[in-house]
């Protein structure tokens, strides 16, 4: 009987024993940020990027800028942007980033035409490869977010460093209903969204006018070969510094036929 009673009581202290030493819960590890080295002060410090963003002056060096988001970098300051203004459906205006420093200015499921900075339109060529003012100048692309039903975050801002799809809402004249810009080389109208071409982006100022310089991630682009005097094509270039640049205008989309 003795023995048993000491048995219990050796019991109950070896469990009092073990809740004692269970493990104390982990403390939140501290967020973690970008290391780089201020263009400005020369210093090695971070950039939380959940709520700043890095403009990179030199990425190889890992020098650059950091700004709170909803700043845009001026020189090396980080300023408040001028009022918002977006342009609007048809007015002929530039769209403009909605939140400088969160967004591109372009929204998923709307329609823009493109003009490139010497005033001319993208369109197509007769081989139906996209050109500047080719002989059906003028494609409405609509921004997508998938490559479907393009209905993903319909009227969500395409934020920076996020990509798209562009619908061409005029087709391949040989096709039939909307098309893909994608394809290799020149870039032309494709008829499946299998080819289309991942398209990226950035706001860019050009005599006082916002504009969005375009890469084909992980690539960039640029002009592949030389066209009549004011014309060229688009295609994919490998380095993905390289971009093309245009003004965005929104207009109304079409409807399939």
């Amino acid at each position: 009987m003795k023995i048993a009673f000491l048995l219990a009581l050796s019991s109950i202290a070896g469990f009092t024993n073990a809740v004692t030493q269970a493990p104390k819960p982990h403390a939140l590890q501290q967020r973690t940020c970008t290391p780089f080295i201020s263009a400005m002060t020369r210093l090695s410090i971070c950039c939380e990027e959940t709520t700043h963003y890095i403009t990179w002056f030199n990425k190889a060096l890992r020098q650059g800028i950091c700004c709170p988001n909803g700043r845009i970098l001026n020189g090396f300051i980080c300023e408040v942007p001028p009022p918002k203004f977006n342009g609007g459906v048809c007015t002929g205006d530039f769209v403009c980033p909605d939140d400088r420093g969160m967004d591109v200015g372009i929204k998923y499921g709307h329609c823009y035409v493109l003009q490139a900075l010497g005033g001319l339109y993208i369109g197509h060529d007769h081989a139906a490869k996209y050109e500047v003012q080719g002989e059906n100048p003028g494609v409405v692309f609509r921004v997508c977010g998938d490559t479907a039903a393009c209905n993903t975050t319909p009227d969500v801002f395409v934020k920076l460093n996020d990509s798209w799809w562009m619908q061409d809402q005029m087709g391949n004249s040989a096709g039939t209903g909307f098309g893909w810009l994608g394809g290799s080389g020149d870039l032309s109208v494709q008829d499946s969204p299998e080819t289309a071409l991942t398209v990226g982006g950035s706001p860019i100022c050009y005599g006082g006018k916002c504009a969005i310089c375009i890469t084909f991630p992980p690539g960039g682009a640029h002009a592949p070969k030389p066209s009549s005097p004011g014309q060229t094509h688009l295609g994919i270039s490998s380095n993905p510094n390289n971009c093309q640049s245009f003004f965005w205008q929104e207009v109304g989309c079409r409807s399939e036929k």
